[in-house]
């Protein structure tokens, strides 16, 4: 028996297992392809919450960008410092605010992008768990902890 309560039976004959559940649930065979559908969730769920780090740091990276362009609309008009990497170039105000409003523009965009492929995720995550939820009830927890 696991730490969950659920115990497999396996029958090398058939590829086949039976989860049981401490409830008295009724047996429901887990066939390969119930299997694959869990492992599918799983690396969805995976996906997701990369995808939800990725999605933070992009958002405090546009807000650092903001506060820039923020700071160089109150400045005198004098040259600026603007960061390239590891090295620093003396630079207008104009042409660093330029610079600061294309990389906005990018990083929305991704943000953007890596939002649709989290629907999409959520959309095949509800769809797998209609399938899963419908063959093995109760004896089964797709949700986040």
């Amino acid at each position: 028996m696991s730490a969950t309560g659920v115990m497999r039976e396996v029958n090398p004959s058939e590829d086949k297992c039976k989860a049981k559940t401490p409830d008295d649930a009724p047996d429901v065979e887990v066939r390969k392809e119930d299997q694959e559908m869990i492992n599918e969730f799983g690396r969805l769920n995976n996906q997701y919450l990369e995808l939800d780090e990725d999605l933070a740091n992009l958002k405090e990276q546009l807000e650092k960008l903001d506060d820039a362009v923020t700071e160089l609309m109150v400045g005198v008009g004098g040259p600026v410092r603007l960061s390239l990497g590891e090295a620093f170039m003396d630079v207008s105000e104009d042409y660093a605010t330029e610079h600061c409003e294309r990389k906005q523009e990018q990083l929305q965009a991704k943000v953007e992008e890596l939002g649709r492929e989290k629907e999409k995720i959520t959309t095949r995550q509800m769809e797998l768990k209609k399938v899963l939820y419908g063959r093995f009830g109760s004896s089964i927890n797709l949700e986040n902890s």
